[in-house]
């Protein structure tokens, strides 16, 4: 099969979670013989781009899979929150006659949206992979203008309530838009039960299947050490720094621990657009000597880095519609201490991995932290927990992809036939 994927941000320039989950897809779906392509828009800077229409264009190969990244010569003000873009649309019906194709999977609709309604006048089918919240919500991660988590937008009533800058019309027309798209889609996945029923909720008649992301078969081997009362614990941050990432929460809750037998590490980057609370995060540490920044870092590191740890945090405020931080500790075997938001303190119960601390409340973190400094042997017991968890495999997640894939196909192929050919 060749299969285009589209994605609002792709590799180098961008890293999070949605960029890796594609990587893996595309590179998996490829070594099975397949042919996969990527569509992505680019904030960066494209240099030695072409311009097609309003657009920059740029072509490259990331690991072996053709990348096309496109950008407006002048970015809109709101491309980031709507679902139309005529130039958008104007090339990605000019893209999909160029580079034919049997399937469009959509791992993120942000930027590149219209491209959905192209594939669909040339009969193309598509389907999408939910990974957040963005397509139902403007803001992206269902937190509201008074800092309280949102649990949909009630056709945009709930909206008016608790983001009321928000103009009435352009939530109700976005929320249209985004019905038809995951109307038209042949199938929508979510990798967890978590994000799926929240679609649910607003989208009764949305049929979501869940595919959760796969680990690397072979990438982790198991944190093997164990503690008494009087180890030294090395606490640990994994991930993007950005602000719903509640990374200022875990550093001022880490500041207040009297003890010196720890240490707080910050593996991740900020994007290029907020490098301003990468230094928010930088003053909040500074004359700490407990707190050290190692900045941004790729799949190949990942086992090392949790061999080095004992604890990972994962300090979110907002709804984590999958972690791969969670499930990269669980098949490390290092305990985790989390928020009690979205799925992952149910994962975290599940699996008797660790410790659950109240959003946004720093106080209850470092009472958690403090506990666990205090002895530190209470993680050789969860770690014996850890060690009967079994994860999904990124072999797994290609393979039920692929059969998704080939019964969308299929069924596009009868329709075009006609009953009785």
């Amino acid at each position: 099969m060749d299969i285009i994927y589209a994605i609002h941000q792709f590799y180098p320039d961008s890293f999070s979670g949605t960029e890796r989950f594609l990587l893996q897809l595309a590179s998996s779906i490829r070594r099975s013989g397949h042919h996969p392509r990527v569509l992505t828009y680019s904030l960066g800077d494209i240099q030695a781009a072409r311009m097609v229409g309003e657009l920059l264009v740029k072509e490259y190969d990331y690991h072996g899979i053709a990348v096309t990244a496109v950008r407006h010569k002048k970015v809109p003000i709101d491309v980031n929150t709507s679902l139309q873009a005529p130039s958008i649309l104007s090339f990605a019906r000019e893209y999909l006659d160029r580079n034919k194709c049997d399937l469009l999977h959509i791992a993120h609709p942000m930027r590149l949206a219209p491209v959905a309604a192209a594939a669909a006048e040339r009969s193309i089918p598509y389907g999408v992979t939910l990974t957040d919240f963005w397509t139902i919500c403007p803001k992206v991660n269902l937190r509201t203008s008074f800092d309280t988590l949102c649990v949909g937008p009630e056709g945009g009533a709930r909206c008016a309530r608790s983001c009321p800058e928000l103009q009435s019309d352009f939530v109700k027309s976005r929320l249209e838009c985004s019905r038809k798209l995951l109307a038209g889609a042949r199938y929508v996945v979510a990798p967890s039960r978590f994000l799926a029923a929240i679609f649910k909720r607003e989208l009764p008649d949305l049929n979501v299947s869940i595919i959760p992301h796969g680990l690397r078969l072979g990438a982790f081997s198991s944190n093997r050490r164990t503690y008494d009362q009087t180890s030294r614990l090395i606490f640990a941050y994994c991930g993007g720094l950005a602000p719903h990432k509640g990374v200022h929460i875990l550093l001022e809750a880490f500041r207040s621990l009297p003890s010196a037998n720890v240490e707080l590490r910050v593996y991740g980057a900020t994007s290029e657009h907020q490098r301003d609370y990468e230094c928010q995060l930088r003053d909040i540490a500074e004359k700490d000597e407990r707190i050290r920044f190692y900045g941004r870092y790729d799949e190949s590191e990942i086992n090392e880095i949790f061999q080095s740890i004992d604890v990972v945090i994962i300090p979110s405020l907002c709804y984590e519609s999958y972690s791969f931080t969670l499930h990269e500790a669980l098949a490390s075997n290092v305990p985790i201490i989390a928020s009690d938001v979205g799925g992952l303190n149910e994962k975290i119960a599940e699996a008797g991995a660790g410790f659950t601390f109240r959003m946004e409340d720093q106080e209850d973190l470092e009472s958690k932290l403090a506990s666990i400094a205090a002895d530190p042997a209470i993680l050789n017991e969860i770690k014996r927990a850890m060690e009967t968890v079994v994860l999904p495999l990124e072999e797994e997640e290609a393979y039920l992809y692929e059969r998704i894939y080939q019964t969308a196909v299929s069924r596009r192929a009868a329709e075009v036939d006609g009953p009785g050919r």
